[in-house]
């Protein structure tokens, strides 16, 4: 199956599956089917399978009535940002959606399922959350008085307490599968650059692909308090709603709530070769060591931003420690990162004038980039040989974090001088079979890492067997 996200530093897979690709469906322990052709499921029949923007997900449909009064207003969904068209660095305000919704969506109820086309996009953002709240072409009466049943809004509960996740992984059409477990705070996920502050974790099985934007509910209280986005190994990773929670009024969603923790936002937009998820420190000739940089350049819509840079993510929505304003005129920075290894942070908002102050939903916009950096140090060419049984050598080149890649040749060892720097190609590949009629041979070897550092040559003789 063609994934639409895989990310490398931290082995994270999206659960959002593009449109039109398939797979086998996966294991599903500790998931149970639900089925509702007798109305036996009836508090999830507002969770439907959500396809919007060439990709499948999950979303659910909002209780926004006041309390003890009947549904008035337009029907809104909540769902993963990346499955609406998320952009890091944009909050993404009131723009036309495509795409739809189907609700009542059972195994046993696929005649009977209620397909809303969408209208528009609320509110969408990938910095410090993954949410997305849209508007559908409906009324939330139209879809109550079908039968549809949404979900109220609630808040994360303690760390520890029982959840549970309602989605339907990979095999897409099948219907929701409901799974119990436990939920506990994750400070941050990141995926390569992007990253995620305030997460939750939880251990519910049987999601994967084409999940993403599954409503996480509070088992006692039944309120959805966060939405599923990510895997981590066997964990689900997920995003509070706590923010949307202050949103509505009469019905209806307005951002310029006070109660309300969706905006300002910014919009941002890197420019030239961008940002790299590894770096690390540029050994000089005299054996000194010149600290990587950010070199981070960007357009910004606010005429100015503030930053700073930190080793926790959480930082970046303390306004203590930021810079002064910026002109957006100005917008690069090239602050040194480390020089400590590990992973280091961006953090960037952008305000309106000098006198901007720190509100929460401003800062729980920030922008928060990620670089791990590695140890200091020129790459070390690392093979290994492995003897076959008719004789041929396999030879492996290791590829470290920082290596990039290897460029290599190969001879008679009597004439091949390793130290030659001619003759030197780009090794496609990682591993290599030598045949026995080739051998002995020379072989010569030499790491480039990530910066364009390149390793001493390394030399070995491969013999024939015995």
């Amino acid at each position: 199956m063609q994934k639409p996200l895989l990310l490398t530093t931290l082995g994270l897979t999206l659960l959002s599956q593009w449109a039109g690709a398939s797979s086998s469906p996966s294991p599903l322990a500790a998931a149970e089917t639900l089925y509702n052709s007798s109305g036996q499921s009836q508090h999830w029949t507002g969770v439907g399978r959500l396809v919007a923007l060439n990709r499948h997900c999950i979303g659910t449909l909002l209780d926004t009535r006041p309390a003890d009064e009947p549904p008035a207003g337009p029907a809104y969904i909540l769902t993963a940002g990346h499955c609406a068209g998320g952009i890091n660095g944009k909050v993404i305000v009131d723009q036309p959606i495509t795409g739809s919704i189907a609700f009542n969506y059972f195994a046993d109820t696929q005649d009977r399922r209620r397909t809303v086309p969408l209208k528009r996009t609320v509110w969408n953002s990938l910095q410090g959350a993954d949410l997305a709240l849209l508007e559908l072409d409906a009324t939330l009466e139209e879809l109550t008085g079908q039968g549809i049943t949404p979900l109220k809004l609630g808040t994360s509960p303690a760390s520890g307490s029982a959840v549970q996740v309602v989605g339907e992984p990979s095999s897409i059409g099948k219907g929701l599968r409901l799974s119990t477990c436990t939920e506990r705070f994750q400070s941050t996920s990141s995926v390569g650059n992007w990253v995620w502050r305030n997460a939750r974790r939880n251990d519910c099985q049987g999601l994967d692909e084409g999940a993403s934007g599954s409503p996480v509910v509070a088992a006692d209280s039944q309120h959805l308090v966060s939405i599923a986005n990510s895997l981590h190994g066997s964990e689900v990773g997920a995003i509070p709603v706590h923010r949307v929670q202050g949103c509505f009024s009469a019905g209806r969603v307005d951002l310029e709530l006070p109660t309300c923790q969706l905006l300002p936002g910014f919009q941002l937009e890197p420019q030239g070769p961008g940002l790299k998820t590894l770096t690390k420190a540029r050994t000089l000739a005299d054996g000194s060591i010149e600290q990587a940089r950010w070199g981070f350049q960007f357009l910004i819509d606010t005429p100015r931003y503030r930053y700073k840079t930190t080793t926790d993510a959480l930082a970046c929505e303390d306004p203590t420690g930021y810079s002064g304003t910026i002109p957006a005129s100005e917008a690069i920075i090239n602050d040194p990162i480390g020089p400590e290894p590990g992973t280091h942070y961006l953090c960037l908002v952008g305000v309106q004038s000098p006198d901007q102050l720190p509100s929460r939903a401003l800062m729980a916009n920030s922008l928060s980039i990620a670089v791990e950096l590695l140890p200091p140090g020129r790459p070390q060419a690392q093979v290994n040989t492995e003897r076959l049984a008719d004789g041929s050598l396999r030879v492996s080149w290791l590829k470290a974090p920082d290596i990039a890649f290897y460029r290599v040749k190969r001879g008679a060892p009597a004439t091949t001088d390793c130290n030659d720097g001619a003759g030197y190609r780009l090794l496609p590949g990682y591993s290599r079979d030598i045949p026995a009629a080739a051998l002995p041979l020379k072989l010569c070897s030499v790491a480039i890492d990530l910066i364009k550092q390149s390793s001493e040559f390394r030399t070995d003789l491969l013999q024939a067997a015995p």
